[in-house]
């Protein structure tokens, strides 16, 4: 619908107000469950405008009334009295105010459920999305989406879109209202009209330029202090906070130079509508006062006059400050629908066993990242279930991807990659990662207990997780923490990095999958710790099926095959001794683990 680029940004060509229709159309599902809110809040505006009407009209009818009467000296039964004026006026601003807070909590109400709706839709289309879509996008920009610019809508879809129609029904009321009292003052009050509509239009498009700039250069800034954040340790121990700051600096500095001329233009519209509101009233009292003091005109309607227009103009003046918000609204709500136009998830299946063997097969598997440069070429392996497949060779050679192909992170050639003898693509996701654990070399914890991160929301018993703690030899861990419900910190900062490495197995060991992929478990612990790990990938792959990858030789020596990868190829294939016979590769990568004392 949109022109867009990858990440779903605006396009630099200005959007149609048929395009704005369609996005408002498109969020209109979110607001839905909350539509009696809105039709309660709309309900409400006709009030507001009848109470905001009669205010003037009552004061013309005192003036013109009881109290030119009095002063007069000629008092009328027939009139209304001051104080029945005073009381009528008095429910005419309860009417009007009521309403309006009436009116404000409904839409306050049905606007901010529908953004928590908005933001969980986000949230599940952003984790939805397979590994690609992560791979070409910053995180802080992703952050944006969900907190910046899902708040630029907060504002008008409290005040704004309804506040407008709000506002139209207040400027039509008080027009004719004005038009039944006299045509001619009414005439001459909207003289001033045509400069209003060139004015407003001509600070709206300024308006929607800068808006789409702020949403831009916010998401810049979000994504570099992000990335920070993220790499405190490593900016502070390389010595680059001030290239840091100065990088954030520089994004920050964009984002204001945005804000500062949206600001200005805001600005400058409220302060020319103000003063034409006061050039209006001027020529009002010029035109209407001589013809009140020819007769033509009363005092009375003179003074409902000034204050219609002063009325007029209050909607008037609101809904040209809301065009600064609606602006910043529809470029963030482009952006946010332009993120979720892009799917990149993997195609799944239906195939769920209640089963699973863990038989592997790769058939002339060929896999590139970027569709140019190939990272496996002709890959043909075939693990039976229960046996280990360990994966070795250089940095780049590809061992990584074989696992990322049979977990479906990225999609390998239709019917290439078969678990139980089914193509991955045909499984079901959920199943297929049920199927299939990994342990991985950085692994990631969440702010929680110990027990949240190895449940991990699979809902299991305290038993079957202490029980999976002490079989990754961590139960002097738990100890030392006080139990499984005690905090682990952000990132489990309260865990040594071999720590973090056994819980990731015992996660494994609590899941129970039928098949285990060890990603380079072992890389960058000690000595030590790697005689634990050991311990507890023996119990992670004691009846199961495996695929092993690691740098670390002495983890792959009991496999029962080993596949020597080299540039996306195998070039070998065989055990242990049948390798080092032939005197290869592998013979080679043995030869030089030996020399570094990490064949033990």
């Amino acid at each position: 619908m949109f022109e867009k680029n990858p990440e779903g940004k605006p396009s630099a060509n200005e959007r149609k107000r048929s395009d704005d229709l369609r996005l408002i159309a498109r969020y209109w599902p979110f607001v839905r469950p909350d539509k009696l809110w809105l039709l309660l809040g709309a309900l409400a505006m006709p009030l507001m405008s009848l109470g905001g009407l009669a205010q003037p009209w009552l004061v013309k009818e005192a003036i013109d009334g009881p109290i030119t009467a009095a002063l007069s000296g000629k008092p009328d039964a027939t009139q209304w009295r001051v104080p029945e004026v005073a009381a009528a006026f008095l429910v005419a601003v309860l009417v009007e105010y009521g309403s309006r807070g009436v009116h404000l909590f409904a839409l306050q109400r049905a606007g901010f459920t529908s953004l928590a709706r908005l933001r969980r839709a986000i949230f599940g289309h952003v984790l939805g999305q397979g590994a690609r879509f992560f791979d070409s996008r910053a995180t802080g920009t992703l952050l944006s989406r969900t907190t910046n610019d899902v708040d630029a809508l907060g504002e008008v879809l409290t005040f704004g879109i309804v506040g407008v129609v709000g506002d139209l029904v207040d400027i039509v009321a008080i027009l004719v209202a004005m038009l039944a009292l006299d045509l001619q003052l009414t005439g001459w009050s909207l003289l001033v009209a045509p400069a209003i509509v060139l004015i407003v239009n001509v600070f709206r498009r300024q308006l929607r330029k800068y808006s789409t700039d702020i949403r831009r250069t916010m998401a810049e800034a979000s994504g570099t202090f992000q990335e920070a954040l993220a790499g405190a340790k490593i900016v502070q121990l390389h010595g680059r906070q001030a290239k840091t700051v100065a990088e954030y600096k520089q994004a920050n500095y964009k984002y204001l130079q945005a804000y500062h001329w949206s600001n200005v233009y805001d600005a400058a519209l409220y302060a020319v509508m103000d003063g034409v509101s006061s050039l209006c009233i001027a020529l009002l009292i010029w035109f209407g006062g001589g013809r009140a003091l020819q007769g033509a005109v009363s005092v009375g309607l003179l003074v409902a006059f000034i204050q219609y227009i002063q009325r007029v103009f209050v909607p008037i003046r609101e809904l040209s400050g809301k065009v600064a918000s609606i602006e910043r609204a529809l470029a963030a709500l482009e952006r946010i629908m332009g993120l979720l136009d892009i799917d990149e998830r993997l195609p799944a299946g239906t195939y769920a066993p209640a089963v699973v063997r863990g038989e592997i097969s790769f058939d002339h598997v060929d896999f590139s990242y970027d569709g140019t440069t190939p990272v496996l070429r002709q890959v043909t392996l075939a693990v039976p279930p229960g046996h280990a497949l360990a994966l070795v060779g250089p940095t780049g050679s590809g061992k990584t991807t074989v696992s990322k192909l049979l977990t479906r992170l990225y999609a390998a050639p239709a019917a290439s990659v078969k678990l139980d003898g089914v193509p991955v693509e045909q499984w079901e996701i959920g199943a297929l990662r049920r199927a299939v654990g990994v342990v991985q070399q950085d692994v990631v914890l969440f702010s929680g207990t110990l027990g949240q991160n190895v449940d991990l929301g699979r809902g299991l018993a305290d038993e079957v997780i202490e029980q999976a703690l002490r079989d990754a030899c961590l139960g002097e861990v738990v100890e030392r923490l006080g139990g499984i419900h005690q905090e682990v910190g952000e990132g489990g900062s309260g865990l040594s990095s071999g720590e973090r490495q056994l819980l990731s197995i015992a996660r494994i060991l609590a899941a129970n999958p039928a098949v285990v992929v060890l990603d380079e478990a072992t890389a960058s612990i000690d000595t030590m710790t790697e005689q634990k790990v050991q311990a507890a990938i023996e119990r992670v792959l004691a009846g199961r099926t495996a695929l092993v990858v690691a740098h670390r030789l002495s983890t792959i020596r009991n496999a029962n095959q080993i596949a020597v990868l080299r540039q996306g190829e195998i070039v070998e294939l065989g055990d242990h001794d049948q390798l080092m016979v032939h005197a290869g590769l592998y013979a080679e990568l043995v030869a030089a683990a030996e020399r570094q004392g990490v064949m033990a």
